[in-house]
């Protein structure tokens, strides 16, 4: 669903947001604080003097060096293979410093309050080369005695989840193969009117509802778990169902699972059509994950991997661990995934920590790559307070910053006594409410996240019709975030705000797959007409994984950079506080201009690439304005814009013809329909019914301006208008007298532009 704007009265000063959030981290070596003495260890960190250039690495190469992880700021964790290596590398001119890399900086700093407590903790194992098998290195460097349930995930075969004891870990740490011991996280579920909140319906009513999309959701469970006796929704929604937690049974007896893929896709089969889910065209690709004593399976990799493989590239994930804003295994996980498969999009919870204040947003939620969902409330006031302003945040939903810093959750959706499916073997008091057999209520970030995975569906469905048929799931960031809706809360609640699906598929926007090396740039210029509306600009990228080494996660940093009409300059992220040109971004992967009243003209917008150590970095950039040329003048002195896509008089498009039906009586006056027209053109239509009463229709722009009516007593009414533009338009049926009519109407408008 998508969401209304809210009006400028209830809004921060121009170009501000609220939270006053620092954005660029001190330049350092971001790394535990370790000794600058001799070691006997070949691991090092190479400090750089400034940022990356591809040159310098293949000099340190040359030199023998062997590159690993990045570490913030400039550095490289790396290997020598002899001691001489080091002077000779010590000596090129731009490189700073090299420092031994100690053992005891290997250990997270989480599991060295915990060693000692117990005689085992369960820990990943990260190994230098991630090629390399680490679950043979640890049984190498460890006897076999004092080890337990070693494994490594097969996608990821440089990391070994193995339970030891703290003496163990000792041995281990001293390995050059070894860089990081981190703690496993114990993820657990985040659940304590939506989709005319975030426009969902407008979206459907122009026919995108999913179709063609496949989405992934790994949770508790499917009702019964058994496709021929499934809850009436989801028949013949499920592709695939992969009973993960307990073998060959997929069944649902938590109810979560259930109810979260239903707020997805539902066909509202159980309910006349009444209660379904976002996408209801869409697919279902199923991972049951509860095990039988209740705890959470979370094999990340093969979860995304059998999804990716059965052809989803929407994954929702309503589940995490309550730590504190780290950066886990599991965000790792994500993020390695996403950035090796860069059109697909993963939604993650925030969680519902929010009481415990900021700093409360769990993993994977603080991945990079992927959408991190806070929850607002929606509307059913009967249910409690948590759920009577949809243009507040619910008080549970967790809170940024991560403890790096970054910016989560990126966005919030309806979270608060969400009625979806109802699992049948699910006991009532797991649920909010009971609504009857097939339908129940529940809270939580739980349910925001696929109420918005659904969304996602429906706006790939569209982009999918524009002929992209590989969106990156850095573009839909991006467009998502352009488009929310401002709650004037503090960003570490909001994140960029609201979804808003509606306003999501107006951007305008590039995919861009090359990308950018550092020192490189691309420019690009935006329009402005319209100053009474925000201007929003957003660049998103999939990032390079972090290295566990390191104690900030950014790895490829871009900057995002805007010059107004009149020479003012901005920087991403730079919102929170005048000047908006005094602090660089160096935290996050999602940088936005925002600004309020937007002057009238056009804005210069520069995306550099500052610093690239793992390069060329692909890049999203949406924005609410109109892509101009560069050089937006003709030799009139007039601007141009980049395509004549929403000019009066283009006819070069395909025309789109859609057959309506309904029944209007005094309990049902009126009916509307969304249309979407993809260039300027000509709409018309013909509406005809057989009763004894009289049928009026309105064209209505997406500013409720009227455009034209149709009230006379013909039957059948016709109407012909001319849309000035590409965009939103709604066709509204107005029963004008008699009891009741059934009508049908043909309804033809512009739609794709032509290939040439």
């Amino acid at each position: 669903m998508l969401l209304a704007s809210l009006p400028a009265e209830a809004r921060q000063q121009p170009g501000e947001r609220r939270g006053h959030i620092e954005i660029e981290a001190k330049e350092e070596l971001a790394i535990e604080k370790t000794s600058s003495r001799r070691s006997a260890s070949d691991l090092v960190v190479i400090q750089l003097s400034g940022p990356v250039r591809e040159q310098w690495k293949e000099q340190l190469e040359d030199l023998g060096a062997t590159l690993g992880d990045y570490i913030p700021d400039y550095a490289f964790l790396a290997k020598l293979a002899r001691e001489e290596q080091r002077a000779e590398i010590e000596g090129l001119s731009f490189v700073k410093k090299v420092i031994p890399y100690h053992p005891q900086a290997k250990l997270a700093p989480q599991l060295r309050s915990t060693l000692g407590e117990t005689k085992a903790v369960e820990v990943a194992v990260i190994g230098f080369d991630q090629q390399v098998d680490m679950l043979r290195t640890v049984s190498r460097l460890a006897d076999e005695a004092d080890i337990k349930e070693i494994e490594s995930p097969k996608i990821a075969p440089h990391i070994s989840i193995v339970t030891m004891n703290e003496d163990v870990i000792g041995q281990v740490i001293e390995s050059e193969d070894v860089i990081a011991i981190v703690p496993v996280p114990e993820n657990e579920l985040h659940n304590d009117i939506a989709a005319t909140i975030i426009h969902a319906d407008e979206l459907a009513s122009t026919g995108y509802t999913g179709k063609g999309q496949i989405v992934g959701v790994a949770d508790t469970g499917l009702d019964t778990g058994d496709l021929k006796s499934m809850h009436p929704d989801f028949q013949g929604q499920v592709k695939s169902l992969y009973a993960m937690g307990r073998k060959d049974d997929a069944s649902d007896r938590h109810g979560h699972g259930t109810h979260v893929a239903g707020a997805v896709l539902g066909t509202g089969e159980a309910s006349n059509g009444q209660y379904k889910g976002m996408a209801p065209d869409a697919k279902l690709v199923f991972h049951s994950i509860e095990d039988r004593s209740g705890k959470l399976v979370t094999d990340v990799e093969t979860i995304l991997q059998e999804a990716y493989e059965d052809g989803a590239r929407i994954h929702s994930d309503s589940w995490g661990a309550n730590d504190k804003g780290d950066y886990s295994l599991s965000s790792f996980l994500f993020d390695r995934f996403l950035w090796e498969h860069p059109d697909m999009t993963a939604l993650i919870a925030a969680g519902n920590f929010g009481v415990a204040g900021y700093q409360s947003v769990g993993s994977p939620a603080t991945a990079k790559n992927v959408i991190a969902v806070g929850a607002s409330e929606n509307v059913r006031p009967s249910l409690g307070d948590h759920s009577d302003n949809k243009d507040e945040v619910w008080e549970d939903s967790s809170r940024g910053l991560t403890a790096d810093g970054r910016l989560k959750p990126d966005i919030v959706a309806p979270g608060t006594s969400i009625l979806s499916t109802r699992s049948s073997l699910a006991p009532s008091k797991n649920f909010d409410k009971r609504f009857n057999d097939y339908y129940a209520y529940m809270s939580g970030t739980s349910m925001a996240t696929p109420i918005l995975a659904g969304g996602v569906a429906q706006v790939r469905q569209y982009l999918d019709e524009q002929g992209e048929k590989e969106p990156s799931g850095a573009l839909l960031k991006a467009m998502l975030l352009t488009s929310a809706d401002d709650l004037g809360e503090d960003m570490r609640k909001q994140g960029f705000g609201r979804a808003n699906l509606e306003q999501a598929i107006q951007t305008s926007y590039k995919d861009v797959k090359d990308g950018l090396r550092t020192r490189e740039k691309a420019e690009y210029a935006v329009k402005v007409t319209d100053s009474s509306k925000p201007l929003a600009i957003t660049l998103a990228w999939t990032d390079y994984p972090a290295s566990f080494a390191a104690r900030r996660t950014l790895v490829n940093d871009l900057n995002l950079k805007v010059t107004t009409p009149s020479g003012e300059r901005l920087n991403g992220n730079d919102f929170f506080e005048a000047p908006y040109d005094d602090q660089v971004d160096n935290l996050n992967n999602v940088e936005q201009i925002w600004i309020l009243q937007p002057e009238k003209g056009t804005y210069t917008v520069t995306v550099e690439g500052y610093n690239i150590p793992k390069g060329p970095q692909p890049y999203a950039i949406a924005t609410t304005g109109k892509w101009a040329k560069v050089k937006d003048e003709d030799e009139d002195g007039q601007e141009e814009d980049d395509d004549n896509s929403g000019q009066e008089g283009n006819e070069d498009y395909e025309i789109r013809s859609e057959w309506k039906k309904g029944t209007l009586n005094k309990k049902t006056p009126y009916k509307e329909y969304v249309i979407r027209s993809f260039v300027a053109g000509e709409m018309s239509l013909s509406l005809e019914w057989d009763e004894e009463a009289d049928l009026q229709v309105y064209v209505y722009d997406n500013n409720k301006k009227e455009l034209a009516v149709a009230t006379g007593t013909d039957n059948p009414e016709a109407l012909s208008v001319k849309l000035p533009k590409s965009g939103l338009y709604k066709v509204r049926v107005e029963l004008a007298d008699g009891k009741e009519a059934n009508f049908r109407m043909d309804l033809r408008y512009p739609g794709r532009t032509k290939k040439r």
